[in-house]
């Protein structure tokens, strides 16, 4: 794994480039990577363009659990949930994406879902997702989000290698911004309702089953659509709150449609 190198990083005048750039990242990305429950792409392929108006070369490494890959495996990257919003108070992830940077003769990932406070390096960054089976890939920044082939036993599809940009449909339909939004929203949420998830109230449960499976917060937010997890009855039980959520995240939105096409 070679990456090409980066004139940008590095000691320059006696200043740190690659720590700066981090921390910088950190600073444009806070509060979406503090939301662990998805969103990886969108969070990661934002800090890339940013990076590349920097003129900062990077890669995007991706590891697959089995589930992802596997016709017939239901292994997931399983990881503590440290905002303890998960209904069964772990993470639960099909894949995981981050950027990866050269800097002098070391390959390292930012990877602030993982750890916010420095890089890792690759070794590092595997070992933290604690599976045993997995797929890595190293490819190009430009590439957002992977295909799927069509699977009977897999709703979502099996991934099969294959990558697309951020153009045509994706773009059309501002999917990166919809992401980051969705994560904004999500930790709105959470400290908001913050007494709810600290103590056991009647609400605890049906909070955690809302926002602690991103495909749930989106299903209900995002797509305004049901799902076996969010059915009508449990909308309409809770349709007081969802509708203020449903303001913030429309807001949200139109903030990080104006952000992402500052970097595209």
């Amino acid at each position: 794994m070679v990456l090409e190198t980066i004139q940008s990083l590095g000691l320059r005048n006696g200043t740190n480039y690659f720590e700066n750039y981090f921390e910088e990242l950190r600073y444009y990305l806070n509060p979406l990577f503090r939301y662990k429950q998805g969103n990886c792409h969108n969070v990661s392929h934002y800090a890339s363009l940013i990076l590349r108006n920097y003129g900062v070369s990077h890669k995007k490494i991706w590891i697959y659990a089995p589930t992802r890959f596997d016709e017939v495996s239901k292994l997931t990257i399983q990881l503590h949930d440290p905002n303890e919003i998960s209904p069964k108070g772990y993470l639960t992830w099909g894949f995981h994406v981050a950027l990866l940077i050269q800097h002098e003769a070391n390959e390292y990932v930012f990877d602030y879902f993982v750890d916010e406070q420095k890089p890792l390096t690759v070794g590092q960054w595997i070992e933290s997702m604690k599976i045993k089976h997995f797929y890595i890939d190293i490819e190009n920044s430009d590439y957002y989000l992977f295909y799927t082939k069509p699977s009977e036993k897999k709703k979502n599809g099996v991934f099969y290698g294959k990558y697309f940009r951020y153009e045509g449909l994706s773009k059309d339909e501002n999917w990166l911004a919809k992401g980051l939004a969705i994560n904004e929203t999500a930790i709105q949420f959470c400290e908001n309702e913050s007494y709810h998830f600290q103590h056991k109230t009647p609400l605890s449960d049906y909070y955690r089953l809302f926002v602690g499976r991103v495909n749930n917060f989106e299903c209900v937010l995002r797509d305004k659509s049901v799902s076996k997890k969010m059915t009508f009855t449990f909308q309409k039980k809770h349709q007081s709150i969802i509708a203020e959520y449903r303001k913030i995240y429309e807001q949200n939105l139109e903030k990080w449609i104006e952000k992402v096409a500052l970097v595209l």
